[in-house]
């Protein structure tokens, strides 16, 4: 497949590793109530990495170590306390970033089930951060 100019389509010229639905307890809500309590939050990670090598030599240590992004995520969004999805998606994107110096880049999608939105199963916040080379 090819984007008519010889090349891959933009999204299809890196390698992917995702880890979906990194469950974390949260304080996070722009009403103060809301911050009251823990929420669930759920963040997905795209880490964008050339997974090549690891995989031509079956070996994991040329691998993200995957144990690691989730737990520095899970860290990262579960200290303090914030108002904007947004902020915890940002703080997520600079935790996996520094646990996978691998990755050039990462998607994250941070989920919640927004208290003051009954009728609204959840929002969503989605962003892209890569490394400043």
């Amino acid at each position: 497949m090819t984007a008519g100019n010889g090349r891959p389509p933009k999204n299809m010229e890196a390698d992917h590793i995702w880890l979906y639905g990194i469950d974390c307890r949260c304080k996070v809500g722009v009403p103060a109530a809301e911050r009251r309590r823990r929420q669930k939050i759920l963040i997905d990670v795209g880490l964008e990495a050339d997974v090549a090598a690891a995989a031509r030599a079956d070996d994991f240590r040329l691998a993200a170590d995957y144990w690691a992004v989730e737990r520095a995520v899970r860290a990262a969004v579960e200290a303090g306390e914030r108002q904007l999805l947004e902020t915890l998606a940002e703080e997520a994107a600079a935790a996996a970033l520094r646990a996978a110096p691998m990755a050039r880049a990462v998607s994250i999608v941070a989920r919640k089930r927004p208290a003051v939105m009954p009728r609204t199963r959840e929002v969503a916040v989605s962003i892209r951060r890569q490394r400043p080379y």
